[in-house]
């Protein structure tokens, strides 16, 4: 359970700060993933997780990401959950492979989403 916690501290961290590099708009201030314990009705210690997306927005509300937004936000909070998924778990990783990682996004997240990619691949370099 430690871990868990831990780890899921660490790729919502990474999450928000890929999210405020990348999108354009000015509605979601952030995105988290949630993960809510279920816990076993025979065996008390076998649990399982039931894992959603919620928008936060300026005033710390956050919205269940379910039928609430756009399908560039969609495509946009996928490609970031999956960099901060790799970033959390995949250490010295050399291979980012994106396909058709702009479908659905306005030009100011087009731009976001290469600025951002930019600054990862410089950090890396490091």
């Amino acid at each position: 359970m430690k871990y868990h916690h831990e780890k899921m501290k660490e790729i919502n961290r990474t999450l928000s700060d890929f999210w405020k590099m990348t999108y354009k708009g000015n509605d979601i201030d952030t995105i988290e993933i949630k993960s809510d314990v279920e816990k076993s009705a025979t065996n008390a210690r076998i649990r399982s997780y039931n894992y959603r997306i919620v928008l936060k927005t300026h005033d710390n509300t956050e919205l269940d990401m379910r039928g609430r937004c756009s399908a560039g936000q969609k495509v946009l909070s996928s490609i970031i959950i999956r960099l901060s998924l790799a970033e959390t778990f995949c250490a010295h990783c050399g291979i980012l492979a994106l396909d058709e990682p702009t479908t659905n996004l306005d030009l100011e997240n087009i731009e976001g989403l290469a600025n951002a990619l930019i600054d990862i691949i410089e950090s890396r370099k490091r």
